[in-house]
């Protein structure tokens, strides 16, 4: 609700947490931020992201990698995740 009534909020918030997307293609940078939010909301599980996403488990493996080398230990932090969840699921509004 906090974030609702302060639109600039979660833009700062995601323009920070999801400033390692950013050197990226706009079509890399869609697909790992799916991929991401996915990630996040199965809690690493590849099963269910393959499920979700349509790819293989592989895929998720190969993306997974690329996503631990751009954000790195962030992915390990509770505080950190539910911010790129909140920023991932702003920019699809």
């Amino acid at each position: 609700m906090i974030l609702g009534a302060e639109p600039s909020a979660i833009a700062e918030l995601a323009n920070r947490r999801l400033a390692p997307l950013e050197g990226l293609r706009p079509a890399q940078r869609e697909r790992l931020a799916e991929t991401l939010l996915s990630w996040l909301r199965h809690w690493g599980q590849r099963a269910p992201v393959a499920a979700e996403l349509g790819i293989h488990p592989q895929t998720v493996g190969y993306r997974a990698a690329q996503l631990r080398e751009l954000f790195g230990d962030t992915l390990e932090d509770p505080k950190a995740r539910f911010e790129l969840e909140l920023a991932l699921h702003a920019g699809k509004r």
